[in-house]
């Protein structure tokens, strides 16, 4: 069974970006959908450290993360089916 998240054309992906455009703040993150944790753990501590407030990485989640489509390139090959003759 295909994975719904594929196409043969592309896949999605997860990526957030810091929208606080006053700061000059230019952080953006793009991560396979299976690495949601970390995409979440990661902007929490950002915008932390950044930006001096504290979310939930529900909030995170729920208000700044989009799914996003990305075109694969054709001839890209996955490492296990490359052929090492």
């Amino acid at each position: 069974m295909a994975n719904d998240l594929q196409t043969e054309d592309g896949t999605t992906a997860l990526e957030v970006a810091c929208d606080t455009a006053v700061s000059g703040c230019v952080f953006r993150m793009r991560t396979e959908a299976d690495d949601r944790e970390r995409l979440l753990e990661i902007t929490r501590e950002h915008v932390k450290e950044q930006h001096g407030k504290t979310y939930s990485l529900e909030e995170i989640d729920d208000q700044h993360v989009n799914e996003v489509a990305v075109e694969l390139e054709m001839g890209e090959t996955n490492e296990s089916e490359t052929n090492n003759d």
